[in-house]
Order: structure tokens, then C-alpha cells, then sequence
């Protein structure tokens, strides 16, 4: 899956649906979370950093989270050409070990249908967080398995059932969990609706 994404790194914003997903993900964070000027952000899964740079005109740092190279670099370039407040750091949480934290917010777009265990993601997500931080996710709903088709490498969920994220954000300790529309991904001649589950750690 690294390989793949390192490939396409250099091109990957350059198709407007990505950048239209992303901006449509952070209106919907925004509604969702009460950002504030004094936090601390972790963007889990960054890429390029089409999530990440729009957070981090925000709130006072973001630390983006990837597992591919290539597309941390491109998001490092785009940080210094504008001067924003952005770290990165080359890991997967599945098996690197966890930053230094606490974070006052975790946020990640399109990212977790490529973890295969996601319940083990959202209990570190939970002990990264500050007491009172926050999280927002964005992924697929459910979904028949086209909207990869054929680049289904390290794809391990085909969308996400709400009520059972819903138990799986419980069980790893979160309060608050609240479900929005957070945009629409048109691709295959088809509309994938993608939400955000935005939670609370008490």
C-alpha cells in the first residue's frame, strides 16, 4: 500500500475530487468540533495534506501522521512554501510507536478503511488525547466494494456500518459520538457518501 501511494504522490492533488473531498470533510469537522487557536492536532493517515493545512491555519501545530513517505514529502513542501505551523512523522500506528502526546485533537480523512485493526487504532487515538480532546473521523459508508475496485491493496474495510464504529468508539472509551454527512466522492460513475464521527474523551 506505501508503495502505491508513494507512486502517486506527486500527482495526487491534482485530481479536483480529492480536493473537493477534503474541503468538504473539513466544513463538516468544523461544525462538528469547536476548534481553538491554542490546540494541538495529530492528522492521522495526512497524505498530502489536504486535511492537514487546512487545520493548521486553525489551531497552533499539527503533527501529520502517514505511513507513506512520498506523500509526507509532498505535505512537508507545502507546509514551508506557506509557512504553516505542520510536523510530520513517517508511521503507522500498527506497529511504530505512538508520539509524544497529549494531543487536544485527532483528526483523520479516508484513512481507516486502510487499517485492519481499527478497534486497537481508536484505543490509542484515545490514549494520544488530552482529557476532553477530541477526534474526527471521515471514511465510507458501507459500501459493495467498487469504490476501489481493482485497487483494492490494503484496503481492509469496504466502508464502515455507523452503529458498529459507534460501539467499537465506546468500547475504546469515547463519549459524545455524533454522526454527520460530511461530503459526497463521485467516482466509477457512482456517489459514495462519507461521513465524520466526531467524539469526545471524557
Amino acid at each position: 500500500m506505501t508503495s502505491a501511494f508513494d507512486d502517486r504522490a506527486r500527482t495526487w492533488d491534482d485530481d479536483p475530487r480529492r480536493r473537493q473531498l477534503a474541503a468538504g470533510i473539513f466544513g463538516a469537522l468544523e461544525q462538528a468540533v469547536p476548534l481553538r487557536a491554542e490546540w494541538t492536532a495529530l492528522d492521522y493517515g495526512a497524505g498530502t495534506g489536504l486535511l492537514t493545512l487546512a487545520l493548521a491555519a486553525r489551531v497552533r501545530r499539527v503533527l501529520a501522521v502517514d505511513s507513506s513517505a512520498g506523500m509526507l514529502a509532498v505535505l512537508a513542501e507545502k507546509a514551508r512554501a506557506g509557512g504553516a505551523n505542520v510536523e510530520t512523522l513517517h508511521a503507522d500506528f500498527a506497529q511504530d510507536p505512538l508520539p509524544a502526546g497529549p494531543f487536544d485533537l485527532i483528526a483523520s480523512a479516508m484513512t481507516l478503511h486502510h487499517v485492519a485493526d481499527v478497534a486497537g487504532l481508536l484505543r490509542k487515538f484515545f490514549a494520544l488525547l488530552a482529557p476532553g480532546g477530541r477526534i474526527a473521523l471521515a471514511d465510507l459508508d458501507a459500501e459493495d466494494g467498487s469504490f476501489h475496485g481493482a485497487n483494492a491493496a490494503g484496503v481492509h474495510h469496504l466502508g464502515f456500518d455507523r452503529a458498529a464504529l459507534e460501539r467499537q468508539l465506546a468500547a475504546a472509551g469515547f463519549s459524545d459520538v455524533c454522526f454527520s454527512a460530511a461530503a459526497r466522492s463521485e467516482k466509477n460513475g457512482r456517489v459514495y457518501p462519507v461521513f465524520l464521527v466526531a467524539a469526545r474523551k471524557p
